[in-house]
């Protein structure tokens, strides 16, 4: 009822509600917004879908380039990682084999160089055995010509126990000179 006390109101020269329009501009403004949202509807919403979809279908397709980059990229580094781990499987392999090789090496080293090895310990021990039968033949000349000058001494003279001694040691350090 207040609408029609308005529009009464305004039709005899009152003054207006500010709140509520008079009926006119209503009526004017519907019809306006109205043509507005036809004309949108017919002209501006079709090329907004059109953008709408194109910038939907090049994010998808964004997405999907990124996607197969992602799987390439993950497909190379699997290829990469088997052809890391062959060339270290390689690498072991050929470590191995030159181990095995410079053990060989050795072993055959070891085996060649025994014979002279127990070639050069006989020699040794032979010299060692001949050194040290000259020496026993040697101490054994020296007592032997000790004793026989010795002897020499106490047959040519008759002496004490003392002179004797004396006599025996003259005679050691005579034949060490």
């Amino acid at each position: 009822m207040n609408a029609l006390s308005g529009l009464l109101a305004a039709s005899e020269g009152e003054s207006s509600n500010p709140i509520i329009p008079a009926w006119f501009e209503v009526i004017w403004g519907s019809i306006a917004f109205f043509i507005l949202l036809f004309v949108m509807w017919k002209l501006a919403l079709p090329p907004i879908r059109r953008a709408m979809e194109a910038r939907t279908e090049r994010i998808q397709g964004d997405l999907d380039a990124a996607a197969t980059a992602k799987t390439e990229a993950e497909e190379l580094r699997a290829s990469y990682d088997a052809r890391l781990a062959e060339a270290n499987a390689e690498a072991a392999r050929i470590i191995e084999e030159a181990r095995a090789q410079a053990e060989e090496v050795r072993q055959e080293r070891l085996a060649a160089i025994e014979p002279e090895i127990a070639e050069r310990r006989a020699q040794a021990e032979a010299d060692i055995e001949a050194a040290r039968e000259r020496a026993m033949a040697e101490v054994r000349a020296d007592i032997t010509s000790i004793a026989v000058g010795a002897a020499e001494q106490v047959v040519m003279a008759s002496i004490d126990e003392a002179a004797h001694a004396q006599l025996i040691e003259d005679y050691i350090e005579r034949v060490a000179n």
